[in-house]
């Protein structure tokens, strides 16, 4: 007779990383975007934005070291996220594949004050992140966090105790320097307003992982 078992279908993981290193690249992170920001003084307007300033789609492709060892940092990042999210089918495979990380976009975001990202996603590409820069003051759940929204479209379940992981219909992340968060790009997210005296500032990217 064969086991019981329960299959974890379909789950969704979202990746937490920290860069160790984030403290020696931060001051000339922050004095790169002044700078851009005052040569590119309109902001990237979307239907998603509220009181904020949003760099272009390219940052990736500007020339700045510290620029590029974060850049590096999320795509080696979403290497580890994508090896562990397929491990048991790269377990299966005779030869051990060898990945590349194609990052399609990736952009900054200074919040004004009260600024906020409305929910949305991003179809474009298999996995996105936030990385977090400066989080200024009140750094809580309340304060300009980042949250993601239930994927399921339809009613799922009873309010009892066996549908309570259903039907959880928000989670919240904190906002920490040197963070990243990673999640597939069809989740719905979007960030709460941020209040503090000190600019709130993060990195996103979008990418997709294929095999070489």
């Amino acid at each position: 007779m064969s086991e019981n078992k329960i299959h974890p279908l379909w789950p969704i993981f979202i990746g937490e990383f920290h860069n160790s290193k984030h403290h020696e690249i931060k001051k000339d992170l922050l004095n790169f975007f002044q700078k851009y920001e005052k040569e590119n003084k309109n902001s990237r307007e979307g239907q998603e934005n509220f009181n904020l300033y949003e760099s272009n789609y390219n940052l990736h492709k500007e020339e700045n070291d510290s620029l590029s060892k974060v850049i590096n940092f999320i795509a080696e990042s979403f290497l580890i996220m994508t090896n562990s999210i397929n491990k048991a089918k790269i377990n299966d495979m005779k030869n051990k594949p060898k990945l590349t990380v194609a990052i399609k976009d990736s952009w900054f975001i200074r919040y004004n004050k009260g600024g906020a990202v409305r929910p949305h996603e991003h179809g474009e590409c298999s996995m996105s992140c936030v990385y977090y820069v400066q989080t200024g003051e009140n750094s809580d759940l309340q304060n300009g966090s980042t949250y993601f929204l239930r994927p399921y479209t339809r009613g799922t379940s009873h309010k009892d105790f066996a549908g309570l992981r259903y039907n959880q219909n928000l989670q919240l992340f904190n906002a920490e320097e040197g963070k990243l968060l990673i999640w597939p790009s069809f989740i719905t997210h979007g960030s709460n307003p941020y209040i503090g005296k000190k600019n709130r500032i993060i990195i996103s990217a979008n990418a997709d992982v294929y095999i070489k």
